[in-house]
C-alpha cells in the first residue's frame, strides 16, 4: 500500500540513496549503443524503480498486528478513485514506460509492472513492521499504471519511427522507361524499315536441280 507522502517520513532520503546505489548500473546502461532514446531511458529506468522502492517499502508510523493478510474490497479507504489509488498509478507509469524504451518490448515493461507489484504487496504482508497494508486494489491500481506507462512509451516509439523514416523520391513511370530505353536497341529497330524495299524486290533464287 502506497501511503500518503505525509505518513513516509523518509521517502526523499530513501530514495536518493537507493538512486545513489543505481547510478553505476544506470551510466553503464547508457554508455550502450544505440539510439539516444533507449539510452536516456535505460539511464532514468533505475531511479524509476528505486522511487517504487522508496514510496511502498519505507517504514511508517503505523503498526499492523496480522502477517499475511491482505485486503480484497476494492471500497476500502485508499481505493482506485482516491488520490493514494491515483498515486498507486502513477508510481509505475515512469518505471514501464522507461523499462520499454530501454529494452524495446512494451512486454518487459508489463511483466516488471505487474511483479514488481505483486512482489511489493507481498513484502507488505510478511513484515508488518513496515506499517504497510496488502491490499488488492493497490496491485490493480499499480498494474493499471504499468500499463498506462508501456502505453505511452508504445506510442513515442511510433511517432520516433515516423519521424525517422527516411524518405525514398522514385518516379516509377521515369524508371521504368529509364530502363526500357537501356535495354532497347535504336539501331535494330530503325534498320528494318529500310531492309524491308530491299527485301522485296530480290528475287528468289532458284534451285539448283
Amino acid at each position: 500500500m502506497l501511503e500518503t507522502y505525509r505518513g513516509i517520513p523518509h521517502l526523499l532520503d530513501t530514495w536518493v540513496v537507493l538512486t545513489g546505489m543505481t547510478v553505476p548500473i544506470a551510466i553503464s546502461s547508457a554508455r550502450r549503443p544505440g539510439s539516444p532514446v533507449p539510452r536516456i531511458a535505460a539511464l532514468l529506468m533505475p531511479a524509476a524503480f528505486a522511487l517504487i522502492l522508496a514510496a511502498t517499502l519505507s517504514p511508517t508510523s503505523h503498526r499492523l498486528p496480522g502477517i499475511g493478510s491482505c485486503g480484497t474490497h476494492l471500497t476500502t479507504t485508499g481505493g482506485l478513485t482516491s488520490i493514494q489509488g491515483l498515486l498507486n498509478v502513477l508510481l509505475f507509469i515512469p518505471a514501464a514506460g522507461l523499462l520499454t524504451l530501454a529494452s524495446g518490448r512494451p512486454a518487459d515493461g508489463i511483466a516488471a509492472g505487474i511483479g514488481m507489484s505483486a512482489a511489493v504487496e507481498a513484502v507488505q504482508a510478511l513484515i508488518p513492521p513496515l506499517g504497510r497494508s496488502c491490499q488488492l486494489h493497490d496491485l490493480i491500481a499499480n498494474t493499471g499504471g504499468a500499463f498506462a506507462g508501456v502505453g505511452l512509451a508504445a506510442g513515442l516509439q511510433v511517432a520516433l519511427r515516423a519521424a525517422t523514416r527516411p524518405v525514398i523520391l522514385t518516379n516509377p513511370g521515369y524508371v521504368v522507361e529509364h530502363s526500357a530505353i537501356l535495354v532497347r536497341r535504336p539501331a535494330a529497330r530503325h534498320r528494318r524499315p529500310e531492309l524491308a524495299p530491299v527485301l522485296a524486290k530480290a528475287r528468289p533464287v532458284a534451285r539448283a536441280r
